[in-house]
């Protein structure tokens, strides 16, 4: 699909109910209030920001479908590390942090999900590398639809 994606592009009114995408392969998104927060601020300036219901849920299946056509250009990782090792998490899973890091423990339910769901990456780059390529996959989308 061409022009699927319509995030906000400035700041909503404070108070102001819209929908955050969460990025991953499996995307998901939560409706908020502006609260005109860092963690928000941040989430806007990377496109994650939307203003129906109806936009992020076209936003979601963008970023779901780009998972599955870019497999071979993404860098998270695909093979549980050992534990221990140093991993990084996507930026969409903890907001408020730029790429926290973890020791990874495979026995970790929280560890488990994250490989699954391809939040881990093996280096801070690959992690900033793919959320750029992300961003810019939405931003292309955006220019379609606008």
């Amino acid at each position: 699909m061409s022009g699927q994606v319509n995030y906000l592009v400035e700041a909503p009114e404070l108070g102001q109910e819209c929908y955050v995408l969460h990025i991953q392969q499996d995307p998901f998104y939560s409706l908020f209030k502006w609260e005109g927060k860092y963690s928000e601020k941040r989430s806007l300036a990377l496109h994650r920001v939307y203003p129906t219901k109806e936009d992020v849920e076209r936003a979601a299946e963008f970023v779901k479908n780009f998972y599955i056509s870019h497999k071979e250009q993404l860098n998270y990782l695909t093979s549980k590390p050992e534990s221990g090792t140093k991993v990084w998490l996507d930026m969409d899973v903890i907001p408020a942090f730029d790429s926290p890091s973890i020791y990874f423990d495979y026995r970790d339910p929280f560890h488990q999900r994250l490989l699954k769901g391809c939040e881990l990456y093996g280096t801070r780059e690959n992690l900033i590398k793919d959320m750029s390529l992300i961003t810019e996959a939405l931003e292309e989308e955006y220019k379609k639809a606008h």
